[in-house]
């Protein structure tokens, strides 16, 4: 049979999005992992299913997999693009919607011009904090901060405020924080630049994995740094080092989330072979 997709992406990431609900398939690993081969198949990092709510109050269900075809928990900027096919194929006629996920239900919202706002879990910043060692204390360019703060969000992060986030030394940086016994190996270190008070520039590492430029973890824990210290306004533009990922965080007064704001792209519709 061939079963229809769509190609997506938004914030850096881009997905193959499978609708379950207007037709149907019983879609194993091997699938997934073929699918994902960007040479011979389509291409992708992660697989959205979109499927038939469990519960009558949610209005569709989705599931998201890697290229391995392992299920896996979901980024923001996936519920961005699947919000966005849905409310583009009009299988769910409004544009406020509840989604079930892995863990979790999220009330979204698809806005006129494309983008979409998802709700989101603030981090907590913790009182602990990790110095910089001295030879990256000498005068320096790029440095703001002479530590590491550290934050929580499903897990620790480190963020580092610094004046120009190109000229970070994040392989050395992270070299180091790897060698201190307090830091887990998958800590995010995330490197924040302030622009202007509505505007950030972030880079982050992944300890063990190296550059990522689509996490949103890191730009959650860079915006609650910088909101929390004054520097940006509640509502602040967030764009990645190399400029190719961008969206909006805003945290309301007196409220225990936040919501990010992002576009998501369709780059075609095909069909493949099950």
């Amino acid at each position: 049979m061939l079963l229809r997709f769509t190609k997506m992406h938004g914030f850096g990431n881009d997905l193959m999005v499978i609708d379950l609900i207007s037709q149907y398939a019983y879609l194993q690993p091997h699938h997934m992992r073929a699918w994902s081969d960007r040479r011979t198949g389509v291409g992708f990092q992660r697989l959205a299913l979109i499927e038939v709510p469990q519960h009558p109050d949610v209005d569709f269900s989705c599931r998201m997999f890697d290229s391995d075809g392992a299920e896996v928990d979901w980024q923001a900027s996936d519920v961005c693009c699947v919000a966005r096919l849905v409310a583009d194929k009009r299988l769910i006629s409004k544009a406020q919607m509840r989604i079930e996920l892995r863990h979790t239900v999220l009330d979204v919202e698809v806005h006129a011009d494309g983008s979409v706002s998802v709700p989101l879990a603030q981090p907590s910043v913790l009182a602990d904090s990790i110095e910089l060692p001295k030879h990256l204390l000498a005068p320096s360019p790029w440095l703001r901060a002479t530590g590491f703060s550290m934050m929580a969000l499903q897990g620790v992060h480190a963020v580092l405020p610094v004046l120009d986030v190109k000229q970070v030394p994040l392989v050395e940086l992270a070299r180091y924080l790897e060698q201190h016994t307090s830091v887990a190996r998958d800590t995010l270190i995330t490197a924040l630049q302030l622009q202007d008070r509505n505007h950030l520039k972030v880079a982050t590492w992944q300890l063990g994995s190296g550059m990522v430029d689509n996490v949103h973890q890191g730009i959650r824990t860079a915006a609650v740094y910088a909101i929390d210290r004054g520097w940006v306004n509640q509502r602040v533009h967030i764009e990645s080092f190399c400029g190719t990922t961008r969206g909006w965080m805003h945290m309301p007064e007196r409220e225990q989330r936040m919501y990010f704001t992002g576009l998501a792209t369709r780059v075609y519709e095909g069909q493949i072979r099950l």
